[in-house]
């Protein structure tokens, strides 16, 4: 569990813009030792492939998987601002949540936020109080009422999938989900330990709280329940479009005594390529530089001709 404090929540913050605010949010993530500067701009390009507006004045902008070297200890950071900053057209925040996370130590984080949303006053409070304290309590659960959710009477039709997502449930892999169960008409309901969720909304699936290689039961209802879940299914297996961190492996390969007659070539990156060889070299043409046969030179040139062309009309086909 994250340990958030009075110090990394600013009360009473004005933004000109969504950059400022993310920029805001990232420069009191580095005042707290959370991350190095870089990742702050990491945070603002991030917003701009995938929206983190949560809905009900809250957004928790966070940075890209490729930046996440510059996380030095998982935290978040919070800013309260009251006058509200326009994150997207009609869409306005007033309290921005920023989060670097190295894995998914941030995940119950986003469980309680997802549940303040389900309750505008709580909002309000969050968006009016001058106790940091108080927002500290509610984002960790301290103050948070909870609830086992949805029931699921009549969904007979289920299947059970692990995710592996590299920080599980979150935002980005849990609206891939949502938007998918709302292309088919059955009703869709996700089972997480003793909490059930709306398979059809954002909100209520994160407030499963689901972490890497959680198991969860999809259950379904409706005259496509059948097809929902085999897609469903499909996508929990594909990673939800998540991105996941590569690592290169770099083969220590031995020195090669190579044959007089072999070429050796320049590697341009690790790994092991085996295909045909093939060598371009020039041959020199000897010729005079006069011929006392006109007539005859020409004719060879002619046939000559013919037949590059007949060469070059059967590499084109090929």
């Amino acid at each position: 569990m994250i340990n958030l404090t009075p110090q990394d929540v600013r009360l009473k913050v004005t933004a000109s813009s969504k950059a400022d605010a993310i920029r805001q949010v990232g420069d009191l993530l580095v005042a707290n030792g959370r991350i190095q500067p870089g990742y702050g701009e990491s945070m603002v390009a991030r917003e701009g492939q995938a929206n983190t507006y949560l809905g009900n004045g809250i957004a928790i902008p966070h940075g890209q998987p490729a930046q996440r070297d510059l996380i030095v200890t998982t935290g978040i950071a919070v800013l309260q601002i009251p006058a509200g900053v326009e994150w997207n057209p009609g869409e306005v925040v007033r309290l921005v949540v920023g989060i670097a996370a190295k894995s998914d130590e941030h995940l119950q984080i986003l469980t309680n936020l997802t549940r303040v949303l389900d309750d505008p006053a709580a909002v309000q409070q969050l968006v009016e109080t001058e106790d940091a304290q108080a927002i500290c309590d509610r984002l960790t659960g301290q103050s948070s009422p909870s609830g086992k959710g949805l029931d699921t009477d009549g969904f007979d039709q289920f299947v059970d999938v692990t995710i592996d997502a590299p920080t599980g449930l979150h935002a980005r892999p849990a609206r891939v989900f949502a938007d998918l169960a709302k292309s088919f008409t059955a009703e869709v309901r996700v089972r997480y330990g003793d909490q059930v969720a709306n398979g059809k909304s954002l909100m209520s699936l994160l407030k499963l709280g689901v972490e890497r290689d959680g198991v969860v039961r999809v259950l379904a209802k409706g005259s496509d329940a059948a097809q929902a879940l085999s897609a469903l299914s499909q996508a929990v297996e594909d990673g939800l479009e998540e991105e996941e961190e590569s690592t290169a492996v770099v083969l220590e390969l031995p020195a090669l005594e190579l044959a007089s007659h072999a070429i050796a070539g320049v590697p341009a990156s690790p790994g092991l390529a085996i295909a045909p060889l093939h060598r371009l070299h020039h041959i020199q043409l000897e010729f005079a530089a006069t011929t006392t046969h006109p007539a005859a030179e020409q004719e060879k040139l002619k046939t000559a001709i013919a037949a590059a062309d007949a060469d070059l009309a059967d590499l084109y086909e090929t």
